[in-house]
């Protein structure tokens, strides 16, 4: 048994001890009820700083995430790392075909492994070099979107290795334009839209496939005709370039850059949503599937005035995803921050309020990757 704080109590931890009435013999909730939220409401009131907790009654969901949750983060690393080695543009290293396509596939494996956390680990922003964490991150995404499509094992490979690659061009850009601290200037943001055609040159070079060339090219190309650096039109993009499309754009949103303001999760899918006719709505509806009204790594205050961040969502029941809580009532950062899954029944009185304004949601985001990196 443990003690926790009455702020801290959420509906599914079960009482290690009896709930007696102040000044009686009367007890109100027996041990080993499991909380609901009405419950914990009267905890409350009777003005009980602390109730015991049995702990024995972990999930084995819990469990089998904390013991994925590290695998996953290092492997997550690794692959942005190889990223970097791997993608590069040099006279003495050639681009190599073999290695990439491993890469890809790796990458693949850990989203089948568990799509949900891995989404998770894409919303932490803790890697300097943007580029190659964005190609990671990017591949992670489209993976996804392709399995929602029903493509293959072979067509995912194809797709995974073309979405590592789609940004291979920005290589051949001055690296104190990409890399620039501050807004780019009128000529800088041009060179910065040479990028797509630079990425055909050096990919046809190296003798890639004629599809994962058309990404490279094409996944700034916008449905209505609006994108660059052709001007095509829907039909006139190839499908995975319009995949592509969709999770390079959310992806950039949801980071942090020196010359563009860092939206939520929630945010970032709201600017796709407004600017649908951009994007390719098969594709679209595809990716808002997978991740959901209420995206994983949104953070999202329940109706209990607690913080809690969405970590895995049903298809079935978007408005109530599985959520970890990590903030009490009093805005206290919880040490062990607990897991409910809004869905079931014994919850259901338990719900998402709203979601947070993007510069709390920075904030508070910022402290759990930082108690999550002392653990």
């Amino acid at each position: 048994m443990k003690r926790v704080k009455t702020t801290q109590l959420v509906p599914g931890m079960r009482l290690a001890e009896d709930i007696i009435l102040p000044k009686t013999t009367v007890t109100l909730i027996g041990a080993g009820t499991e909380l609901s939220i009405e419950m914990i409401r009267r905890i409350e009131s009777l003005g009980l700083e602390s109730v015991g907790i049995d702990e024995t009654q972990a999930h084995s969901r819990d469990e089998t995430e904390r013991q994925l949750l590290p695998v996953l983060a290092r492997n997550h690393k690794r692959m942005i790392i190889a990223a970097e080695e791997l993608i590069k543009i040099s006279d003495d290293q050639p681009l190599e075909e073999q290695a990439i396509r491993g890469l890809a596939d790796d990458i693949l494996n850990q989203v089948e492994m568990d799509p949900s956390l891995l989404l998770n680990l894409t919303h932490i922003k803790a890697y300097d070099n943007y580029l190659f964490s964005h190609s990671v991150n990017v591949a992670i995404l489209t993976l996804l979107v392709g399995e929602v499509l029903g493509y293959s094992k072979k067509e995912l490979h194809e797709l995974g290795t073309a979405a590592l690659l789609h940004d291979l061009g920005m290589l051949s850009i001055p690296q104190e334009i990409w890399q620039k601290h501050g807004a780019l200037s009128p000529a800088e943001m041009e060179e910065v839209r040479k990028h797509p055609v630079y990425g055909e040159e050096l990919l046809r070079a190296k003798g890639f496939s004629e599809e994962i060339i058309k990404v490279a090219r094409e996944h700034h190309e916008r449905c209505d005709g609006s994108g660059y650096p052709d001007g095509k039109q829907e039909k006139e993009i190839s499908f995975k370039a319009r995949i592509v499309a969709v999770t390079d754009v959310y992806d950039a949103c949801i980071s942090s850059r020196p010359y563009r303001e860092q939206l939520t999760p929630q945010q970032a899918l709201e600017q796709l949503f407004a600017e649908k006719e951009k994007y390719d709505p098969v594709v679209l509806n595809a990716f808002i599937s997978v991740m959901a009204i209420y995206p994983i790594g949104s953070l999202v205050v329940l109706n209990s005035g607690q913080v809690a961040k969405v970590i895995r969502v049903s298809k079935n029941n978007p408005f109530r995803p599985e959520v970890r809580i990590y903030f009490d009532r009093e805005g206290n950062l919880l040490e062990q921050p607990p897991r409910i899954n809004l869905a079931e029944e014994k919850n259901h009185t338990l719900y998402i309020d709203r979601t947070l304004p993007a510069e709390e949601h920075k904030k508070l985001a910022a402290m759990i990757d930082a108690a999550a990196g002392r653990n």
